[in-house]
């Protein structure tokens, strides 16, 4: 929103330490943004202290005390009357509606720094921030630079290789920063700028994203943000299955349960296979998958859990995995060792076979 962030606060349910966090916020910030602290009990002092702090006086809002009195209609009076202590705001403020809960928040100006006060659960703060606080905040900014962000989204490579890749690109940066962040078996670079407005924000990614592609192509499987089975899933692709043996099932779930998950996909996975599992073995599972549901497209995952586990050069064992990849009716077999605990070697293979079917995809067409 073009608001530099500079400090942040973590204060307990202590009404001395709340109104000390205030003092000291009052004296460096023209915003402060206050979550959390405004439920039913006792200990829930966030809107007192501010009033405390500002020496103003807390009133009940008519339509949230309507709404809570409907709520608990029936209840036990005391109920009713804790509850009501989430109907407070303070007089002269403007009221932030909790549209997803029954916590009013506010956004109130005492001196020269506006307080905002919003609600601690991610789903009510997070709704109320962007319908009722982001608005007004726009209102009382007026006209200013914001700060626009574009992720790109890399498989098959670690973050160590895209940023040396990239370290000349990163040491001289201009305008747009360009950050890379790892997660689990995948890398996202971050480009970020301060604007005017979106369209002369992306006129300042456009060439920096081509010199990303130029050398980074490859890998690059979204400029949109886009998890790879949301990609995958917008490829609508038919007579399409997943197949699983010895894993978690991580793949089956990220490729089932994503948006843009394909409706028709076939699913089968094995919990355990007692065969020593090898290259021959795989081929012939797949193969025999692929003939049965009659598909053209498919992903293999084969966990080699009997094999003993390697340890590689940094001490860390590696676990073996085969992938499997049917595109357009032909079928490869691929060997991967993946480092880290289960679930991170799990989540590696997992990711990088999407990534392995996505590019044969893709080549396809």
């Amino acid at each position: 929103m073009g608001i530099d962030v500079y400090f942040q606060s973590v204060v307990g349910d202590n009404r001395a330490r709340l109104k000390e966090a205030l003092v000291i916020a009052n004296e460096r910030a023209d915003l402060v943004v206050c979550c959390g602290g405004l439920g039913p009990t006792e200990d829930d002092l966030t809107k007192d202290a501010i009033a405390e702090f500002t020496e103003a006086q807390l009133v009940i809002d008519a339509d949230a005390e309507a709404k809570i009195l409907e709520l608990f209609a029936g209840r036990n009076e005391s109920l009713i009357t804790a509850n009501k202590r989430q109907a407070n705001t303070i007089d002269g403020s403007q009221l932030l509606k909790n549209e997803v809960g029954l916590a009013v928040g506010f956004l109130y100006q005492y001196q020269n720094t506006y307080y905002a006060v919003l609600p601690g659960p991610p789903r009510e703060m997070k709704y109320m921030f962007e319908h009722a606080l982001k608005p007004l905040l726009d209102s009382i900014l007026g006209e200013r630079t914001k700060l626009y962000s574009k992720y790109l989204k890399f498989g098959g490579i670690g973050e160590s290789s895209v940023a040396d890749i990239l370290k000349e690109l990163i040491s001289n940066q201009g305008r747009v920063s360009v950050a890379p962040y790892a997660n689990i078996g995948e890398v996202t670079v971050r480009l970020s700028v301060k604007a005017s407005s979106e369209h002369d924000a992306e006129s300042e990614f456009i060439p920096v994203i081509k010199q990303i592609e130029q050398q980074l192509a490859d890998h690059l499987y979204s400029e949109d943000n886009e998890s790879l089975e949301q990609v995958i899933g917008r490829q609508q692709i038919a007579n399409f299955g997943v197949l699983e043996v010895n894993t978690t099932t991580y793949l089956t779930h990220r490729l089932l349960y994503c948006d843009d998950a394909n409706d028709n996909v076939q699913i089968s996975h094995s919990t355990r296979l007692s065969l020593p599992i090898d290259n021959p073995l795989v081929t012939q599972q797949f193969s025999q998958f692929v003939c049965d549901g009659q598909l053209k497209n498919a992903i293999a995952l084969f966990h080699c859990h009997d094999l003993p586990s390697a340890t590689v050069a940094s001490g860390k064992t590696a676990k073996t995995f085969f992938i499997g990849l049917c595109v357009d009716n032909k079928i490869s077999i691929i060997e991967r060792d993946f480092i880290g605990d289960r679930q991170a070697a799990h989540i590696r293979a997992a990711k990088t076979a999407m990534y392995l079917f996505l590019k044969d995809l893709t080549n396809k067409k």
